[in-house]
């Protein structure tokens, strides 16, 4: 991974799966294809998957050690756990396969919001090494991820996105600090918003960020000690 002091840069691979079909066929017909038109969307992810890949290989070769898929749309507050391993599982597991085989030490994670509890196991076996961003109103809570998938990937995420506009920096830190407990007791867990940090999120409620990993993410022989 390039790193600046305490700055990683990520590379990001787009989207190989749902929201790759939904950018070329829209929402509304992009969800109406997954039950009339099932070819085509495999298809169209077929080219999501190549592309994906190219992009992946590219910041390989720059050097970056770690990628970001991105399915935002294609979790269980939109589409149905059979609907999400019929078109997404296989799409998914084709690019973590190829750009593992092709960096082996790269790590891949993917942005998939909303309610992930019913296919969470599905995406240790599609090949990502790390889960989130762990969207609490999604429906579920970091403790739940970490019980279903014990510490075979990391996890990301957890603050809800809407405690950034609606908290205060004290609230934000005791939510987080019950993220860290929940889901890093022994690590592999990155502290963050549950999806992306709002436009109106206050410059102290991003910053009180930081002081929880100060506070909660203490760490003793791969252990939380606080």
């Amino acid at each position: 991974m390039k790193r600046s002091g305490d700055l990683a840069i990520l590379g990001d691979c787009g989207s190989a799966t749902l929201a790759f079909y939904v950018s070329m066929r829209g929402i509304h017909r992009a969800l109406l294809d997954l039950i009339e038109r099932p070819l085509l969307v495999h298809r169209v992810m077929e080219k999501g998957v190549a592309i994906a890949i190219e992009k992946g290989k590219f910041n390989i070769d720059l050097g970056l050690k770690m990628l970001r898929l991105n399915d935002s749309v294609g979790n269980m507050s939109v589409i149905s756990p059979h609907h999400w391993r019929t078109f997404v599982f296989p799409h998914m597991k084709d690019v973590c396969t190829e750009l593992h085989r092709y960096g082996p030490d790269v790590k891949i994670y993917s942005h998939i919001c909303g309610n992930i509890l019913p296919i969470v196991e599905d995406l240790v076996e599609v090949g990502l090494d790390c889960i989130g961003p762990l969207d609490p109103l999604g429906g579920f809570t970091p403790a739940e991820i970490r019980q279903r998938v014990g510490d075979s990937v990391a996890l990301m995420g957890g603050v809800d996105t809407l405690s950034f506009i609606n908290s205060t920096p004290d609230e934000i830190v005791e939510e987080a600090g019950k993220c860290i407990h929940q889901a890093g007791r022994k690590g592999g867990y990155i502290l963050g918003s549950g999806c992306v940090i709002p436009r109106g999120a206050k410059r102290e409620n991003v910053e009180a960020l930081r002081t929880a990993s100060e506070e909660y993410g203490i760490y003793k022989n791969g252990r939380l000690s606080v």
